[in-house]
C-alpha cells in the first residue's frame, strides 16, 4: 500500500468516526430538548395524580394512545362502569382479555409505580449493567389527573417505553364522577 492510499485511508477513517461522533451529541441534544418538554417523574407527582384520577376519574371513557420505544403501535381501549370492554392495538383485538386492563388509565398507573419502584434497583429489576440509571418522565391530565405522556428510559440498558394519549373522551358526559 501506497503512503498516500494509507493516508486517504485514515481520514476517511477519521471522517466517519467524526460523523458518528457528531450524530451522537445530535441525537443526545435532541433528547434533552425533547425531555425538557416533560417533567420528571416524582413519587409525590405520580400520588397527586393517582389521587385525582380516583376523586374525578369517569368510570366510562374511550381513550387512544400512541406508543413508541422498544414496542411501538397504537393502542384503543373503551373502559364502562370501570371495567374493560373492549382493547386493540394496531386494530388487533389481543386473544389474551387480561392484557386489555394494562392500557385502563388505572392499569397504566399500577405500571408507572411498579416501575417507580422498580428504579430503585435498576440492575435487578431491568437486568441492566450495575451502573445502569431509570429516568422517567410524566404529565398528567390537569383535571381529571390520568396520564397523558409517559416516558421511561434506562440509561445503560436498551430499554424504553414512552406513550402518549392522543384522544380521551368521558363517555355520556360524566367527566368527573365516578359512578
Amino acid at each position: 500500500m501506497t503512503q498516500s492510499a494509507s493516508r486517504r485511508r485514515w481520514l476517511v477513517l477519521g471522517v466517519a468516526v467524526g460523523t458518528l461522533i457528531t450524530l451522537a451529541v445530535a441525537a443526545a441534544v435532541a433528547v434533552v430538548l425533547f425531555r425538557e418538554s416533560t417533567p420528571r417523574l416524582t413519587r409525590a407527582e405520580y400520588d397527586r395524580a393517582w389521587a385525582q384520577w380516583d376523586q374525578r376519574g369517569p368510570a366510562s371513557y374511550d381513550m387512544d394512545l400512541e406508543l413508541a420505544g422498544n414496542r411501538p403501535g397504537k393502542v384503543h381501549v373503551e373502559v364502562r362502569d370501570g371495567q374493560v370492554t373492549h382493547m386493540v392495538r394496531d386494530g388487533v383485538e389481543p386473544k389474551q382479555r387480561r392484557t386489555w386492563d394494562y392500557w385502563s388509565v388505572p392499569g397504566q398507573f399500577d405500571t408507572i409505580g411498579q416501575e417507580l419502584d422498580m428504579a430503585e434497583q435498576p440492575a435487578k429489576s431491568f437486568g441492566a449493567a450495575g451502573a445502569a440509571q431509570v429516568v422517567m418522565w410524566a404529565e398528567f391530565d390537569p383535571t381529571l389527573g390520568y396520564p397523558t405522556r409517559y416516558d421511561r428510559v434506562v440509561l445503560g440498558a436498551d430499554l424504553e417505553t414512552h406513550w402518549k394519549t392522543t384522544r380521551f373522551q368521558a363517555i355520556d358526559g360524566k367527566a368527573g364522577q365516578k359512578n
